[in-house]
């Protein structure tokens, strides 16, 4: 069973025009479809990569992708094994996908895997810019909950194959986990909530390179926008190395619900069989790690999600 990276995510928004504002107008992502109730958006070309939900705000829910409707065969097997309930579509009613497997996390999260639809690979990443401040693709998730970050990480690499690419231990007990489907270094992360009805920290878009982030900040002043964090490159459990786990480079921008948004480029490829690193850390040494380049980190960045 091979499974790729995330294909698209469902995001609720208090208000759907003015979310549109941002994602549409800011962002450059291109309206596939509206109706009174939901916007589908496409970073590049006519495959969904993201759709708004009117009324509230956080995930609603998110999709991996498989090649095959034989993966999700076996991935069917691995949930029925483990007592998980699941749900199978046919005919997605968005563009882009044919099957669907659907199916609740042990953290309450929404999880989907999806082949694509006809000649289409689900779940491959375009990092080709066209040049413009617009973002190529979506890139990872990084989730929040109550429940323990271990304790997850064990569901997602047992039940359903992910690896474990970093951890961050506080006293000994996991605070975050990262986790990889592919060989980027991760495509899936999980953290403890510091406000309980906080599910989910961010949903990350790629860029190309570093110019990409020239384009996108101009892009955001331009339109009187700001970052709240970055651009800057995190250092995984390990400052001042560039190369290890974690250490992608980023950018983050609160859309107008509130829901986080990352821009993420640089991430290192590892190979199947690396067990990844897990690190003691302390919340004194989470401005050095989440970046490198400059003691930046806003307080929000640890406290708040949607």
């Amino acid at each position: 069973m091979a499974i790729n990276r995330i294909d698209h995510a469902a995001v609720r928004v208090k208000d759907l025009g003015q979310a549109l504002e941002w994602y549409e107008g800011v962002l450059g992502l291109t309206v596939l479809d509206r109706n009174a109730d939901r916007a589908l958006l496409a970073c590049s070309g006519t495959d969904a990569d993201l759709t708004l939900i009117d009324g509230g705000q956080s995930i609603d829910s998110f999709a991996f992708g498989v090649d095959h409707a034989d993966d999700l065969d076996e991935i069917t097997l691995r949930l029925d094994k483990n007592g998980v309930a699941h749900k199978r579509y046919k005919e997605a009613d968005r563009p882009g996908h044919s099957d669907i497997l659907g199916f609740d996390l042990p953290s309450g999260h929404r999880m989907e895997f999806a082949v694509g639809y006809g000649d289409r690979r689900a779940g491959v990443t375009n990092f080709q810019s066209d040049g413009s401040f617009i973002p190529t693709d979506i890139d990872h998730i990084n989730l929040l909950g109550e429940g323990d970050p271990q304790e997850f990480s064990e569901f997602m690499k047992m039940v359903l194959g992910f690896k474990q690419s970093l951890a961050l231990t506080i006293a000994g007990k996991w605070a975050a986990s990262w986790l990889r489907a592919s060989k980027l270094d991760h495509d899936l992360a999980y953290m403890q909530a510091q406000r309980p009805s906080d599910r989910l920290h961010h949903v990350a878009f790629a860029v190309q390179d570093g110019n990409h982030y020239f384009r996108l900040s101009d892009r955001l002043t331009e339109t009187g926008n700001r970052w709240e964090f970055g651009p800057g490159r995190h250092m995984g459990g390990i400052p001042r190395d560039t190369q290890g786990f974690g250490t992608n480079n980023f950018a983050y921008a609160f859309d107008p619900t509130g829901n986080r948004n990352e821009f993420s480029c640089g991430m290192n490829e590892f190979e199947d069989d690396d067990p990844g690193y897990i690190g003691e850390t302390s919340p004194e040494k989470f401005p050095e790690i989440m970046n490198g380049w400059a003691y930046n980190m806003p307080e929000s960045f640890m406290t708040i999600g949607s």
